[in-house]
């Protein structure tokens, strides 16, 4: 959505006839301790990385691709207009880091990360425009409406297992392992995914532009219910937008007081009536935080999913996938650093990409899962988030510079293999083999100020076997690299 003149002061005025509309700002002024007001803020993060071309090839699907170096800022102004009765207006212009045009290959790959502020091709444009009412006839209700930050985090801001549409690219686009199936971009042309210099890998970020509406139960904020209906991508032609919608049930156990335990219970629809596509995903989460020792949180959640992954005139693709992880959280604060280990298990089906099967197992979904840089990562890596199995340790520790735990280490082990081998991604079907590889990552961050923080990432995938195959994206290596600094400022 480019931010032209026209929008911007569109935007502007609506902004400000909502705050000096009689009905927002009317109400019993003996009740009303909350003054109309607008804030503003400016927040930025200016990543430089490098990725080898093991990374850049796969994205590119291009055997000339070298590694490169590369920028990909992210600069955004968010204006909040707080007003009587719990309602607020916020909007938020930023530049896309990734972006690119469903029916031009030519911005797909390592090119969707080109919007760098002040180049030609670099466009502003709106975030979030939306409206939310905290107190909708009921105070057990609330209403947010408009392009709005939407996820579902089971444990918390970037832990998105299922459902980030901000941050994924649409759901029902072919993972970079699969070689594509019939009618899953709406009619363009999909990527062949096996030969080199073809279209590469689709890479953007999707919207949630829509409603939600909250109950808050018996306001003793112990179950909240939502009911979403949102539009996640404008196909550009009549019938061929994405939309995502259903109900999701939080339910907070106070077994600790400060540190409640959640059950999650989620059934949502994904749909494309130009393909025929209605994916339908039923879930549940639960996030146990025992009252001892402090720190302990065990968790797990798991979706399973049905229904018609596409329907092109010549047969129907039947959708049938799953997707779980566990794990638990151990603190060690006997040892320097006070670290936490985190071992878990994650598994998500594929599908090996035979179109005579009719039947796609790859589990469809809006994840925001970028905690592996080279396999997992959207603006860094390869951005895999389909038809992995994988076996992980993550440990975090804390350390003091300038004032307490304003330094904190960050590492991750992962062990990756396909959950089914395709039969082409990889060229000949026993070529690739099922390996993945093992990827070591390390960030360490420095928390200057509130505002104001640096970090220093570096990744390695090691001993790929699908990285290596031969036929496929001629990377001749079994290893890959990826590395960089970011700064990070917020005012």
């Amino acid at each position: 959505m480019p931010l032209t003149p026209a929008r911007l002061v569109g935007s502007v005025a609506l902004l400000l006839a909502l705050a000096a509309s009689p009905a927002a700002a009317q109400g019993d002024e003996k009740k009303a301790d909350l003054k109309p007001s607008i804030s503003i803020s400016v927040e930025a993060e200016i990543p430089g990385a490098y990725r080898s071309r093991a990374i850049t090839r796969v994205l590119d699907r291009d055997a000339e691709q070298g590694g490169e170096f590369f920028l990909a800022p992210e600069i955004a102004i968010r204006a909040v207009a707080r007003l009587p009765k719990g309602v607020e207006v916020v909007t938020r212009i930023r530049n896309a880091r990734l972006e690119a045009d469903l029916h031009d290959s030519d911005t797909w790959g390592t090119d969707a990360n080109r919007t760098v502020p002040g180049r030609s091709d670099a466009a502003a444009s709106l975030d979030l425009a939306y409206l939310r009412i905290n107190s909708l006839f009921w105070k057990e209700l609330s209403l947010k409406a408009g392009l709005q930050d939407f996820s579902l985090s089971l444990r918390g801001p970037g832990d998105a297992f299922f459902a980030a549409p901000r941050r994924s690219e649409p759901a029902l686009m072919s993972p970079v392992t699969e070689s594509a199936a019939g009618g899953s971009l709406y009619g363009g042309a999909a990527p062949d995914g096996t030969t080199p210099a073809t279209s590469g890998l689709f890479r953007d970020e999707s919207a949630a532009a829509g409603l939600r509406v909250t109950w808050n139960a018996f306001s003793r904020s112990l179950l909240f219910v939502d009911a979403f209906w949102f539009t996640v991508l404008e196909g550009g032609v009549r019938h061929a937008d994405e939309r995502f919608y259903g109900v999701n049930a939080d339910l907070l156990l106070p077994v600790v007081q400060d540190r409640p335990s959640l059950v999650n219970v989620l059934f949502a629809g994904i749909e494309n009536d130009r393909t025929g596509s209605q994916i339908w995903t039923a879930g549940i989460g639960l996030d146990i935080v025992p009252a001892a020792p402090e720190g302990l949180d065990v968790w797990a959640e798991f979706y399973w999913q049905f229904g018609r992954y596409a329907e092109p005139s010549s047969h129907l693709v039947r959708q049938s996938a799953f997707a779980g992880r566990a794990g638990v959280k151990i603190p060690l604060d006997f040892l320097p650093g006070k670290p936490t280990v985190e071992p878990s298990f994650w598994i998500i089906t594929g599908d090996d990409g035979n179109p005579a099967r009719h039947l796609n197992r790859d589990f469809v979904s809006y994840e925001n899962i970028n905690e592996a840089l080279i396999v997992e990562d959207a603006l860094y890596g390869l951005d895999i988030d389909s038809n992995t199995i994988s076996g992980r340790i993550r440990a975090t520790a804390r350390a003091r510079i300038l004032s307490n735990d304003d330094l904190r280490f960050d590492f991750l082990y992962a062990y990756f293999l396909l959950y089914r081998e395709p039969d082409r991604a990889g060229g000949a079907k026993t070529d690739p083999g099922r390996r993945l590889g093992h990827e070591i990552d390390l960030r360490v961050t420095f928390d200057v100020t509130e505002q104001l923080s640096f970090s220093v990432f570096a990744g390695a995938l090691l001993d790929s076997q699908w990285l290596a195959a031969s036929g496929a994206y001629d990377t001749h290596s079994r290893n890959a690299f990826l590395g960089g600094l970011q700064v990070s400022v917020g005012f």
